[in-house]
């Protein structure tokens, strides 16, 4: 195997080039690093933002407005961007990074490869390969059938924040939606039964059908001559009942990239674990975004928060973690604890939440509902002890500046001095 430029200034590496990529390349520029830093790649295309796909496929939003960063600013961080596909292995003994054309050596690596949708759960040998979001590819996938007009019934299978928003572009094409979800509530990782409750009500007003509690238990796939696609998808859902529809989208969860990473070589649970300053149980490696298990501010515990601003902020805490290190000097601002915030709408039902939903035998539930607004707010503990560590706001109206947003980040700047 070709092994190229080992040598005593071998570059800093980043593996990825998302957020937290490109950060870690901002971090280490902006705090005096002035060496080698190459970027290992499996896409062609400038750094995109994963969260504005949906909105890409639903046509509120240009390809040109889904990439934050131009090739200007890639241009003036001065980096060598291996387009090589995946990576297939980080040996970190040899301080190497390989992938199938050779070996590169590395200084200090950064791993921020992200994570794929995974389609768990969905029926792999129906024959149908059902449409996800994550990449701009998948955007386009997703974007071709809602344009494609033969297709015009879409069951969405997930609720979470990424199948909402591909319910509301298909809303907006008139198609006829279903959303199929195995639990008993929408945002079930998210929002409390209260406010969930609402936000079905908003999508019911919508005329979107609610299969809760009911997931998808078999897809086969007819063949119908007569119809605009030339086949259709017979669906079976667990309570038995059989409907058909046009396309099938998939939101299951995600799993993280980090099948290049050998066994043992650091210390890895559901991700990476680091320390404040994004190192892992390596001198040599950090890592940042999807791929991490950071410190969470309300429990405290090493958790993945897999949102774009925790990405962004330790992507850029492991650059000028490095760039210290490299000059010699002890790194002195560590990464924030992370903290999971959410905001989505579908059309005019709004989400807002922050901090944990996860219930102790300490915690408390105040629950208010108003007019137009659900507020549910999660404390934990009594008296002088007690504090805000999570809420949800579910609103029928999305107007932005308005009360619900203002109340959204009046909670948010609660938790976090509650919580700190």
């Amino acid at each position: 195997m070709n092994v190229h430029e080992m040598t005593n200034d071998a570059p800093v590496a980043i593996i990825g080039f998302g957020a937290a990529g490109f950060n870690a390349a901002i971090g280490l520029r902006t705090n005096g690093y002035t060496g080698p830093i190459r970027v290992f790649s499996n896409i062609d295309t400038l750094p995109y933002s994963p969260i504005l796909t949906s909105y890409y496929a639903g046509g509120e939003l240009s390809y040109e407005e889904c990439f934050p960063w131009s090739q200007a600013e890639v241009d003036e961080l001065d980096l060598d961007i291996v387009h090589e596909g995946p990576v297939t292995r980080l040996d970190t003994d040899a301080h190497l990074i390989h992938t199938e054309k050779g070996g590169y050596p590395y200084s200090k690596c950064v791993i921020a490869s992200g994570s794929v949708p995974t389609p768990v759960g969905f029926p792999r040998d129906c024959g149908y390969d059902p449409l996800m979001l994550r990449t701009m590819d998948d955007a386009e996938r997703l974007k071709d059938a809602i344009a494609n007009p033969g297709c015009t019934r879409m069951l969405v299978s997930g609720t979470s924040m990424v199948s909402l928003k591909t319910v509301e572009a298909c809303l907006n094409r008139n198609f006829e939606v279903t959303l199929v979800g195995i639990m008993d509530h929408v945002l079930d990782m998210n929002a409390l039964p209260e406010a969930a409750a609402r936000f079905e009500k908003g999508l019911a007003a919508q005329d979107v059908a609610l299969k809760l509690a009911n997931p998808i238990k078999g897809v086969e796939v007819i063949e119908d001559a007569a119809h605009p696609l030339g086949r259709r998808l017979e669906v079976t859902f667990a309570n038995g009942d059989v409907e058909s529809y046009d396309e099938i989208f998939v939101a299951h969860g995600m799993r993280n990239n980090l099948e290049f990473v050998e066994e043992d070589s650091i210390v890895v649970d559901r991700g990476v674990i680091v320390d404040g300053f994004m190192r892992s149980s390596d001198p040599d490696v950090y890592a940042a975004g999807d791929v991490v298990q950071g410190t969470e501010l309300i429990s405290g515990d090493k958790r993945i928060v897999g949102i774009w601003k925790n990405a962004a902020a330790q992507g850029a805490c492991a650059g000028r973690t490095i760039a210290a290190e490299l000059a010699g000097m002890e790194p002195t601002r560590p990464c924030a604890e992370s903290l999971a915030m959410n905001t989505i709408s579908v059309r005019d039902t709004l989400f807002i939440s922050a901090g944990t939903i996860q219930l102790t035998d300490n915690s408390h539930v105040e629950v208010e509902d108003g007019d137009t607004m659900t507020v549910v707010r999660i404390f934990e503990g009594e008296g002088d002890t007690r504090r805000l560590v999570g809420f949800n706001i579910t609103c029928d109206v999305d107007e932005p500046g308005g009360d619900a947003y203002d109340l959204g980040a009046m909670l948010t700047m609660r938790l976090c001095e509650d919580c700190s």
